[in-house]
């Protein structure tokens, strides 16, 4: 059974936010075309049709979550920790790509993957990263459904990020 993206987003969700707060965050949503879809407890969720796709199954969607006092090694283990639900779930990994690097003069990593799992025909594009300024984490998280149509403009909002 395939595991909602929305579930996903979710669990992000439950963990602190940070000093931060949205108002002072700049991020270029409109690369995408997607729009504002749900706030999940601060889990920010952007698709391609908004709110009518939170109840789609696996909608390919982007998501910024903000947490506080979170090193570098601790936001790692959050998006590994998505990647590990994605194995244990039954999906094959492949084309994995991890890169430490910097945004802005800030800490910054990205995860990126492709999961499929093929008895259900399903093949899922991951761009997952973070930012962290002084303790504070954005979180962002995306999966492309779509044949990779819009794996590149996950990477451009990602990078788009000003904290």
């Amino acid at each position: 059974m395939k595991p909602s993206i929305v579930i996903i987003f979710l669990l992000i969700s439950n963990i602190s936010f940070g000093q931060l707060k949205l108002e002072d965050l700049q991020i270029d949503t409109t690369i995408t075309g997607f729009h504002l879809a749900a706030d999940f407890q601060g889990t920010i969720v952007y698709t391609k049709n908004g709110p009518s796709d939170i109840q789609t199954r696996n909608p390919t969607a982007f998501a910024f979550t903000i947490m506080e006092n979170l090193s570098a090694k601790k936001a790692k283990k959050q998006l590994y920790k998505l990647l590990s639900m994605s194995e244990k779930a039954g999906y094959t990994i492949s084309d994995k790509i991890e890169k430490d690097t910097t945004l802005n003069g800030n800490v910054c990593y990205y995860l990126s993957y492709k999961e499929t799992n093929l008895q259900y025909n399903y093949q899922n594009f991951v761009f997952n990263a973070f930012v962290i300024k002084d303790k504070t984490a954005v979180i962002f998280t995306s999966g492309d459904l779509d044949n990779r149509r819009y794996y590149d403009k996950f990477k451009k909002t990602f990078y788009s990020i000003k904290i």
